[in-house]
């Protein structure tokens, strides 16, 4: 056999017959092959053309045989590597949690890229043989929000910015921080952005963005409306922000460079689509389990959940807060995370600002996402505890429960 790559988490080597073995090493060795063989065979339930296809399982060698999908394509730029993950999340369910130009290969036999390592990824349920894309008949949805918000103790002003938005078929209106409503025929969009760039730069980056995005708001609704895991007008709204930003900042030599985060949920009958950059986060907790469904844009966030470092080098790397890509900034292009996937009675989500990460571990997030008490209680008890353990940064939530009648 040849060698294809002898790493701390796996030995990948290439048989006669043109078969890759991957033997699995290191911590979670367990988990990342069964999360692996789980994934490939979805994605060959679902027909996706360009990954490889499991042959054999040897759980008891934490060993899979797979087919070959190419080489290693040493000059594909990210942006190249971000759009053939968004198609494989938005064409296939499945959210690859290492999306890096590492992980993709090109095959000659196909004629084409593929995708491949998917020992970190998360599956996307599908449902079938529901109206309205899930919504079954007679059901009544309804949404429940609690938005939380304190300037940090090295801040001159609050850079972080929210928005609660009740959207309907010609009139936008923006809600109270508590408060709750049906979702037919209104939509609700939740929304936070953490503004970059010193003196007020932050703050008028993360106001004026969640203000072009309300601008929007009609022609999101009239495409989700239809299709809500069509995320084309999402995606448009926010490149228009983007430049927006960076044409004012031009305006302004105390403002040049000025840049914000932006996490979106955008919440239909049973449907929920997220747009984002940035860190600032939107978690979904569903059946007593809690996942991070955006991606940080950073550097040491990739690596972390690599499982190259643990949470807590994660959290104390003195560059985890640097950002490869927001909105605005100076620079040309953004390529912003979109997800559609549908919603479950029961689910809640939650929305916040580097700041509550900053105080609070993945472990002490989840313990209060389980938590019974009324909702507004647990929104006030993940703020009091991140500002109690931090508290340095500003730091915002919207903690929201989905739930039908």
């Amino acid at each position: 056999m040849k060698d294809l790559k002898d790493g701390i988490r796996a030995l990948v080597r290439l048989d006669f017959q043109g078969r890759v073995h991957k033997t699995y090493r290191g911590s979670g060795i367990e988990d990342r092959y069964h999360q692996e063989v789980a994934v490939l065979k979805i994605l060959e339930e679902r027909d996706c053309p360009y990954v490889p296809r499991l042959l054999e399982e040897h759980p008891e060698e934490f060993r899979i045989v797979t087919t070959s999908c190419g080489a290693p394509v040493p000059q594909l730029t990210q942006k190249k590597a971000d759009s053939l993950f968004q198609a494989l999340e938005r064409d296939f369910g499945v959210i690859h949690d290492d999306p890096e130009p590492r992980n993709v290969t090109y095959s000659t036999q196909l004629g084409r890229f593929c995708l491949i390592d998917f020992e970190l990824a998360t599956i996307i349920p599908q449902t079938s043989g529901s109206l309205d894309h899930g919504q079954k008949e007679g059901e009544i949805w309804k949404v429940r929000w609690h938005a939380r918000t304190k300037k940090g103790g090295h801040s001159e002003g609050n850079d972080d910015f929210y928005s609660i938005l009740g959207i309907a078929p010609g009139h936008t209106h923006i809600r109270e921080k508590t408060g709750e409503s049906l979702l037919d025929p209104e939509h609700t969009l939740l929304a936070i952005s953490d503004g970059m760039g010193g003196q007020n730069a932050g703050e008028l980056a993360s106001r004026l963005i969640l203000s072009w995005m309300r601008r929007s708001s009609s022609l999101i609704y009239e495409a989700l409306a239809k299709h809500p895991e069509d995320t084309s007008a999402l995606e448009r709204a926010m490149h228009r922000a983007h430049l927006g930003l960076n044409e004012v900042a031009l305006e302004d030599e105390k403002i040049r460079g000025m840049g914000a985060t932006l996490t979106i949920a955008y919440i239909t009958p049973a449907y929920l689509t997220m747009a984002h950059i940035g860190d600032s986060r939107l978690y979904l907790h569903r059946d007593g389990e809690t996942r991070q469904l955006s991606t940080d844009h950073s550097i040491a966030f990739q690596e972390w959940k690599a499982g190259k470092m643990t949470e807590y080098a994660y959290r104390n790397h003195p560059r985890r807060a640097a950002l490869y890509d927001s909105l605005g900034g100076g620079h040309e292009h953004i390529n912003p995370q979109f997800l559609s996937l549908p919603l479950q009675h029961g689910d809640r989500l939650l929305l916040c600002s580097d700041g509550l990460v900053d105080g609070l571990s993945e472990q002490a997030i989840h313990q209060e996402l389980c938590s019974l008490p009324p909702r507004g209680e647990i929104a006030d008890s993940l703020l009091a505890r991140a500002v109690a353990n931090d508290g340095g940064d500003d730091t915002t939530l919207i903690f929201a429960e989905i739930s039908h009648l």
